[in-house]
């Protein structure tokens, strides 16, 4: 018989950090396991329970979670995980080109399971990251003036579509939008 396990995927964009309930989805992990063994197992890393649960949540998490988030919600999976073991997994996974550490905000670190080369957008209201796509002709080059490239890190700061349709809501983020939002965000971690 055929095991399952219950694991977060496709979270709503943000739902990590905004309190919305995330999507769960129980299915059967024989598929999903074998992709995450065969990922790690290609960088020469063990694929142990923690870690397969661990890549598994920021491959298929989308809001660009922090320790903190990742570790609210992978502790109902893994009851005895620790803060520190979650963040040397994802330090082995950023190493090996897994995820990537995303510093836009110098208080916090979040992680991108999308490690090829993309900006980011964060909304100064509500406080999410955003994948964007655009064409950046410094971001594919392999060095410029003689120097070379190991890392390119582009994002933008404004106030999101969704903040910027939402009535009673001005459209700039004002302090106290941005108050509100890392409330919102530390309340939930």
């Amino acid at each position: 018989m055929l095991s399952t396990k219950k694991i977060f995927v496709n979270a709503p964009a943000g739902a990590l950090t905004t309190g919305r309930k995330s999507t769960i989805i129980q299915f059967v992990m024989v598929s999903n396991t074998s992709r995450l063994r065969d990922i790690l197992a290609e960088r020469g890393i063990k694929p142990t329970f923690q870690r397969l649960t661990i890549l598994g949540a920021v491959l298929d998490n989308r809001s660009h979670p922090t320790i903190r988030d990742l570790h609210a919600h992978l502790v109902r999976t893994i009851p005895t995980l620790s803060k520190t073991t979650l963040y040397s997994t994802l330090e082995r996974f950023a190493a090996e080109g897994l995820v990537r550490p995303l510093m836009i905000d110098p208080a916090e670190v979040r992680y991108d399971g999308a490690p090829a080369l993309h900006h980011h957008f964060q909304c100064t209201a509500c406080g999410r990251i955003l994948d964007i796509e655009i064409s950046c002709p410094n971001s594919r080059a392999g060095e410029i003036h003689g120097h070379r490239i190991d890392e390119v890190h582009g994002y933008f700061k404004g106030v999101c579509r969704d903040c910027l349709s939402t009535p009673g809501r001005p459209a700039g983020a004002s302090a106290s939008h941005k108050t509100q939002a890392k409330k919102r965000r530390k309340s939930h971690g």
